[in-house]
């Protein structure tokens, strides 16, 4: 064999050794199975196109992660201080017509249905992102796309303000109390976003485990300035990835801090019933109820649960 057929052997080898490492890389190591036809269809790409299709994927990813080109139009951008409220008047004919999202996408008719996911698109917030997740489920791949495509807009807003916010604060002085207040608004708005579980088990853990560094980071440096609210949006997120041994090293602090608070106690106490701990479970309730904190019904409720 020629030495330009031994090149072009040596190349095609490589070329399928990446396309198949590229496979495993992401449905084994990250098993990404939600977007299996993508990467299968990527793979296919780079066999079939050998060297052109590895750089022309690896040239969108640099471009999308690093790269900004083209000139932005700034036109219409206001920089005036002056604070704009605009007055505009409601649409009573789609108010009349927004249903809640369960209801949109059991519409049998295909047109009322569409119609009725995009008026509620139009009048959702972060608040409702684990309800528009169910359209994804509908028969009507349309309903569908409609939801996939808001979901995917919030979800890389979320990703970017928070990777921006993350930067803002490391560049900070973590004594100074912009640098705080940063924090806790950034710990109260991944908790009303990752609550709803929108993202894939490795994302959510992701930054589930960012929101623990920047509760560690306020706690160690500024105590004070932890809010129960912290406290509870880290414990909850905790336990629903099951993370039992952080999470109970954040309910110790929360009732050293706040003794007198009883979701200090109730969400201990729901932590060790998860966890079949019946001596620390009793062993908060008993601190609950030497204490003089009033007891409401779900506390209550959660007692008898594990006393029956």
């Amino acid at each position: 064999m020629t030495r330009s057929g031994i090149l072009f052997l040596v190349v095609l080898i490589l070329n399928a050794l990446i396309a198949a490492g590229y496979l495993i890389w992401y449905l084994i190591w990250k098993k990404d199975t939600d977007n299996r036809k993508q990467y299968m269809m990527h793979t296919a790409i780079m066999l079939l196109c050998p060297v052109v299709g590895i750089l022309y994927f690896l040239f969108g990813f640099l471009k999308y992660h690093f790269l900004k080109l083209g000139v932005r139009d700034l036109s219409d951008v206001e920089f005036s201080k002056k604070r704009h409220v605009p007055r505009v008047k409601a649409d009573e004919e789609r108010e009349r017509n927004i249903v809640a999202v369960g209801e949109a996408i059991l519409v049998s008719d295909q047109k009322k249905k569409r119609a009725n996911m995009l008026n509620v698109l139009l009048g959702e917030t972060e608040e409702s992102l684990s309800a528009i997740a169910l359209a994804l489920d509908s028969d009507d791949s349309e309903v569908a796309h409609y939801a996939a495509s808001f979901l995917q807009s919030k979800m890389d807003t979320f990703r970017e303000k928070v990777s921006r916010a993350r930067q803002q604060i490391e560049e900070s002085d973590i004594k100074e109390e912009e640098c705080q207040k940063q924090i806790l608004e950034l710990i109260g708005y991944m908790d009303q976003v990752l609550r709803q579980k929108v993202f894939m088990q490795i994302e959510q853990v992701d930054y589930v485990d960012q929101m623990e560094q920047l509760c560690e980071k306020l706690f160690q440096n500024a105590t004070d300035r932890m809010l129960p609210s912290c406290y509870e949006a880290i414990l909850g997120r905790m336990m629903e990835l099951g993370a039992y041994d952080q999470a109970e090293l954040w309910g110790n602090r929360f009732s050293e801090q706040y003794p007198e608070l009883l979701s200090s106690y109730t969400l201990r106490l729901k932590l060790y019933f998860e966890t079949n701990q019946k001596e620390k479970f009793f062993e908060v309730m008993d601190h609950l109820r030497s204490s003089s904190v009033v007891i409401d019904n779900q506390t209550l409720e959660l007692i008898r649960m594990i006393q029956r």
